[in-house]
């Protein structure tokens, strides 16, 4: 889709064309209707000034005092010629040389203007009258070659085109300048969404013009809303798993009450309802410890996470003293929710180190597409199980325990972000080896 910049100066940029096309064409035809009306004014007065010096002589004949004339109507194809009828007398200038206008005789007062070919192809304009004089009609033809004119019209219309096309251009700059100018606040909000999609901010610090002020109050109201109920969320997850754990003690201490002793398939069934439920709870409770109070869009210093992250692991696998060793290459970035990232890592993370027999290794490559890399020394996966891992239920042993939706999890959100999840054998420590490519986001500028 065309950005509202590319669209307001398209439609500016066409506006201007067709408005200065346009003037082009006014100006063009006022100046050629002008030049013509002047010149058809001069050729009847010039008509009048021969109808001045024409007389009829003793013998009735038509007469025209040369010295009285211009000397251009003596010049052979000279581009002026008249042409006089009385009667059936037709006295032609001598410019016309022996060639002779198509002229039709006019009743007195009447005239008419026309357009011919002349001589050597000349375009004529021919401005006819009618005239009586000494009791005798006279038609006065007068007859000017239209070239010249055309050819100052013609550069007169180029050099007027330079100037428009030169006005174009200038008003198209000026036009840049000012829509830039008009969208350096959108560029600012573009700016802080940018900062809102990499993490570096919580709200969208620009007010924005007068039009959409308003979103953007709607916006900011509405992510300080969803980091609310996130946090909110995630409270209410703690202390709901807090609450059934200590329901599910009573339930054991219920189910070793003496009077139970008697019904030990009873004991068993409550056993292993409160060991199934003891594990989601124990799960949750982990999710809820991983998460911390990291807030949606929250910038994210992978190195710290991942530190505070295998810390907690080796608290929670304390009695299995497990090592885990990480490293975040210089420079590497997440663009994301710090939540999405904490609950990938904190699942692979719990899955390697109940697998493992003690090493677990955690590596992070890339720039602005990340690579996670999650590797343990445990038994591994068959081949024919691999892609049978990220299924919900899925569990490669039921003696061990676990609730089998960890990878299931994780290859979701995997999923929403593009993101590509593999499983392999670890060619360094031999056990489970999982890797998630991220892909490069296109952020805004």
């Amino acid at each position: 889709m065309l950005s509202l910049k590319g669209r307001l100066s398209w439609s500016l940029t066409l506006s201007l064309v067709l408005l200065l096309s346009l003037q082009w064409l006014v100006v063009s035809y006022a100046i050629n209707k002008l030049s013509e009306d002047q010149l058809t004014k001069r050729l009847q007065h010039e008509g009048e000034s021969l109808l001045a010096s024409a007389q009829f002589n003793a013998s009735n004949q038509l007469e025209i005092d040369a010295q009285r004339l211009s000397a251009i109507y003596q010049r052979p194809f000279s581009g002026h010629y008249y042409v006089v009828s009385s009667g059936k007398q037709r006295l032609i200038s001598r410019s016309l040389w022996d060639t002779d206008l198509n002229i039709n005789k006019l009743a007195t007062g009447e005239q008419k203007l026309l357009y011919q070919k002349g001589p050597e192809a000349q375009s004529l304009l021919i401005v006819i009258n009618g005239y009586q004089k000494q009791g005798q009609t006279i038609s006065i033809a007068m007859a000017e070659n239209l070239g010249p004119l055309k050819a100052s019209i013609e550069r007169f219309q180029l050099i007027y085109a330079a100037i428009s096309l030169l006005g174009l251009i200038t008003l198209l700059a000026i036009q840049r300048l000012i829509i830039q100018h008009a969208l350096l606040p959108l560029k600012k909000i573009q700016s802080d969404i940018a900062k809102l999609e990499r993490g570096e901010a919580n709200q969208i610090a620009s007010k924005g013009p007068e039009e959409i002020a308003p979103l953007i109050t709607e916006l900011n109201h509405l992510l300080q809303t969803v980091q609310q109920k996130s946090k909110r969320s995630r409270e209410s997850l703690g202390n709901l798993a807090h609450a059934l754990k200590t329901k599910l003690t009573l339930l054991n201490q219920t189910a070793e009450r003496a009077e139970i002793e008697g019904l030990p398939q009873i004991r068993e069934s409550i056993y292993a309802a409160t060991d199934a439920l003891d594990q989601i709870i124990e799960r949750e409770l982990k999710r809820a410890r991983l998460m911390g109070d990291v807030r949606p869009m929250q910038q994210i210093d992978l190195k710290t996470e991942i530190a505070q992250l295998t810390h907690t692991m080796r608290m929670i696998y304390k009695a299995k003293i497990v090592n885990i060793t990480w490293e975040v290459t210089e420079g590497t970035k997440f663009h994301g929710d710090g939540e999405d990232l904490l609950e990938i890592l904190g699942n692979l993370l719990d899955n390697a180190c109940k697998w493992c027999k003690r090493n677990v290794s955690l590596t992070v490559t890339g720039s602005d597409a990340p690579i996670f890399v999650i590797e343990d020394d445990g038994p591994g996966c068959p081949v024919h199980e691999l892609n049978s891992l990220t299924q919900r239920g899925f569990r490669a042993d039921e003696s061990v325990t676990g609730s089998g939706l960890g990878l299931a999890i994780v290859c979701d959100i995997a999923n929403s972000y593009g993101a590509n999840l593999s499983f392999s054998r670890s060619a360094a420590l031999g056990g489970l080896r999982v890797e998630i490519r991220f892909t490069p986001r296109k952020l805004l500028a």
